[in-house]
């Protein structure tokens, strides 16, 4: 760990025209890695099972498929209608 010499902040490494440098998030402070302090840093998250999101897909089929159970509930709906004005008469 490395702090700034500025502010007494700690330093995190940010890429910066394809090299690692370590960055004040404060004052905007930056120091070039070497190789070897390079690879003394690495960025590392966990993430636990319970946060972790599946990804819902969309098919163009299932849009037809609403359209087709969208055209049926509208003909049920009109038909219950029409039952329910018929049974007022």
């Amino acid at each position: 760990m490395r702090f700034c010499p500025r502010d007494g902040t700690l330093m995190v490494p940010v890429k910066k025209d394809g090299q690692t440098v370590l960055k004040c998030p404060k004052c905007g402070y930056e120091v070039r890695l070497t190789e070897r302090d390079r690879r003394a840093y690495s960025v590392k998250t966990a993430v636990s099972e319970d946060k972790k999101r599946g990804v819902m897909t969309a098919a163009e089929s299932s849009a037809e498929v609403d359209q087709e159970e969208l055209e049926e509930l509208r003909k049920q709906l009109l038909e219950n209608l029409q039952e329910g004005e018929e049974a007022e008469d």
